[in-house]
């Protein structure tokens, strides 16, 4: 059979036997044939087409999964290498103990480090996770100078495109921030609505950072009253503070009216926030700062410390698992503890020291609290440790026992017995402490924690974290102590207020100006009021409306 190079045709019509032209039947028949014919070729060349694209592709992925496996072939291949020099320098080390000479400990552990980052390394190499954005120096320039102009619309399209702010941006956004609120105080004009957009990234991105640092979290079982309602403990914890250790207590999460979630923990943030952030030297009216008089306080200072409260908020959602906007500040002022003086009256009154007390018992809408340190101990001021103060653990009924028959023996082999417990309570007596400070710590379980300047202890507000703070033998120390609650605002306190709920970035930055940057003359009524909407429109002024 022959074949041909041309494409494949349908054999012509046959013509009639008088050998006339074929018949208009055939001739469609015909026609038909061909465009069907040429259809199928097209399909073929198509389909052919798609099959080489397809194994080009089969063979990229083959030669792409050739290098990966490669690769983790070789980080394999230097993780059991390094493995064996571990093995030999300590067979090395053992040998050295044995001839008492000296060791080679700093190169094992060196060696056990790279150990440790092969492996770190090979185990991302075989999850191959996405890359992130690395940005280029260009990008990162441009989104700098945006920061500075505090252009929010340039700084958000930065940030939806993967590049994030680093340490150094955010504050430099944070500054610039500043210099555009004193600019629009001085020449009168209203805000910005640039301003409220930048502080919300600037929220987000100081959330990112302290993610990354130190985060030191015991977890705790909620407690809470067992009895309620004026009983004779319930009355002697409310006026005897000496009581409060001995308050009856049982599992769960009081949280009244609130929306608590139903775990409880304590955490300490050794850097919640940087040297910068806390100093008094930048920011002096931190150590006495309410928001209830802000007239003369900087805009700088009032700035930083809603950030600080922010973060603190941020924080809280995060640890528990609540969503943001359910959590609001219910009380924040800064703290100063004076040695030798008494504190008069609550809020931030001057004293030297703080006695055990629960913040919910002190407020029932007191549901997560924090207190951050603007000193540290030991430059500054003495003393003054914030202490959590527990139940002793319960010792295991067997060990009591063992305990008691070992104590039996010893009495059946001792007579004087007796003799030896008075010489115990002598050294009781003599012990250096406090009969007030030995009746404190009966039965109880301290941890007290020395105040670091930038550093942050937060905890659930319940009877699982029972607290005091030591007395200040000398100096002043300062704090910010804050109290969030989950307490839902009623949608009736919006409507009363003069200018509701904000709709647009202007009206946020319209609050911000009002309620917070104002520097105008108040009374103590206006006063109250004001921050009485201040704290209640929080979220709205500190979340994107997109949150809201």
């Amino acid at each position: 059979v022959e074949t041909s190079e041309t494409s494949w045709e349908p054999p012509a019509a046959s013509a009639d036997p008088g050998g006339g032209p074929p018949s208009p039947v055939a001739v469609d028949e015909l026609t038909s044939a061909r465009a069907r014919a040429m259809e199928l070729q097209r399909k073929l060349e198509t389909a052919a087409k798609e099959i080489a694209v397809l194994k080009g592709e089969n063979d990229g992925l083959k030669s792409s999964a050739q290098a990966r496996a490669a690769e983790i072939a070789e980080l394999e291949a230097k993780l059991e290498r390094a493995a064996k020099e571990i093995a030999a320098l300590r067979e090395e080390k053992d040998r050295s103990k044995e001839d008492g000479t000296d060791t080679k400990v700093a190169e094992i552990a060196a060696v056990a480090d790279v150990d440790d980052d092969i492996a770190s390394t090979a185990s991302v190499s075989a999850a191959a996770p996405v890359a992130p954005v690395v940005a280029t120096e260009e990008q990162l320039e441009a989104l700098r100078m945006a920061v500075l102009q505090v252009d929010a619309d340039k700084v958000t399209s930065f940030l939806d495109s993967g590049i994030p702010m680093d340490e150094e941006t955010t504050e430099a956004a944070f500054w610039a921030v500043v210099n555009e609120v004193d600019r629009a105080e001085r020449a009168d004009e209203p805000l910005s609505a640039d301003v409220p957009q930048m502080l919300h990234h600037i929220y987000d991105a100081d959330l990112e950072h302290l993610l990354t640092r130190e985060q030191i979290r015991t977890n705790l079982t909620c407690m809470q009253p067992t009895q309620s309602g004026l009983t004779q403990q319930g009355m002697a914890y409310i006026f005897d503070d000496s009581a409060a250790k001995d308050l009856p207590l049982s599992e769960g999460r009081r949280c009244e009216d609130g929306q608590c979630c139903d775990a409880c923990s304590r955490n300490i943030f050794p850097t919640f926030a940087s040297d910068a952030e806390s100093s008094l030297e930048t920011f002096p009216e931190l150590t006495s700062l309410t928001f209830n008089a802000l007239t003369d306080v900087s805009a700088k200072t009032i700035l930083q410390f809603v950030r600080l409260i922010e973060r603190v908020r941020r924080t809280m959602a995060h640890e528990y698992g609540l969503p943001l906007k359910t959590i609001l500040p219910l009380q924040a002022y800064s703290r100063k503890y004076v040695a030798g003086t008494t504190q008069q009256g609550g809020g931030g009154g001057e004293g030297d020291f703080v006695t055990l007390h629960t913040d919910e018992a002190t407020h029932s809408g007191y549901h997560y609290s924090c207190v951050l340190y603007l000193s540290t101990k030991g430059k500054g001021f003495e003393g003054g440790d914030f202490v959590f103060n527990d139940p002793e653990p319960k010792k295991d009924s067997k060990d009591e026992g063992a305990k008691a028959g070992a104590t039996s023996a010893e009495d059946d082999d001792d007579d004087d017995n007796v003799d030896d417990e008075d010489d115990d309570d002598g050294e009781w007596e003599l012990s250096g402490e406090s009969l007030a400070d030995q009746i404190r710590k009966a039965g109880r379980k301290l941890t007290p924690y020395e105040p670091q300047r930038g550093a942050a202890v937060i905890f659930s507000s319940g009877w699982e974290n029972m607290h005091e703070v030591e007395k200040i033998t000398s100096g002043t120390r300062y704090a910010v102590p804050c109290f969030f609650t989950t307490c839902p605002v009623p949608e009736i306190a919006y409507d009363q207020m003069k200018v509701g709920k904000p709709k647009s970035n202007e009206d946020i930055a319209d609050d911000w100006l009002h309620l917070l940057l104002a520097h105008r003359e108040e009374s103590p009524v206006e006063s109250m009021g004001r921050v009485k909407e201040l704290l209640m429109k929080w979220h709205y002024m500190c979340a994107p409306l997109s949150e809201h």
